[in-house]
């Protein structure tokens, strides 16, 4: 008796299994929504010059205290010369820059440690598809100042979510 109630259990748990394979189209997205469309755009001169009327703004007197750009405005901002050819955007929590000529991917995030200075942090590397090991990552990026740029004392914090970067006023 006891090996049939096992062998019924087993056919239950087979059964159920199948079941939920068969299925999976209709609970799965419910389980696991899909993350939004990553938008990705090209570093321009423009985005560049919006970034910097953004910074203008919030440098005001009585300027907002905070201000929104996108990611490759942002990036455009970061790079002293941008090109067509490298696209930004925001992906989760983090900045994503990518060189279309070479398969090279860089994501970080953006502090400012200091008044004036803004500090992107490379937390992953993709080459090729290949990602290069933290410990490589660390060696290139986490030095004092190795990626600084110079942001307005204005400044007083950077985050970077939801598909924007947002530039936080400096609380005096």
């Amino acid at each position: 008796m006891g090996c049939l109630r096992s062998i019924g259990c087993l056919t239950v748990l087979v059964l159920v299994a199948a079941g939920a394979y068969v299925t999976r189209g209709y609970w799965v997205p419910r389980l696991m929504p899909a993350k939004a469309a990553v938008e990705w755009a090209p570093m321009t001169a423009s985005g560049a010059a919006a970034t910097r009327r953004a910074l203008d703004r919030l440098a005001a007197p009585k300027g907002p205290p905070y201000v929104e750009v996108t990611g490759a405005e942002f990036a455009s901002y970061l790079v002293p010369d941008p090109q067509s050819w490298a696209q930004a955007a925001v992906i989760d929590d983090k900045l994503h820059i990518r060189l279309q000529s070479e398969p090279i991917e860089t994501a970080g995030t953006i502090d400012v440690p200091r008044p004036g200075v803004g500090v992107f942090r490379a937390t992953d590397i993709t080459v090729g598809g290949v990602p290069l090991p933290r410990a490589i990552i660390f060696r290139m990026y986490h030095r004092p100042d190795s990626v600084a740029v110079s942001v307005p004392t204005a400044v007083g914090d950077i985050r970077v979510a939801r598909g924007h970067i947002t530039l936080y006023k400096k609380i005096p």
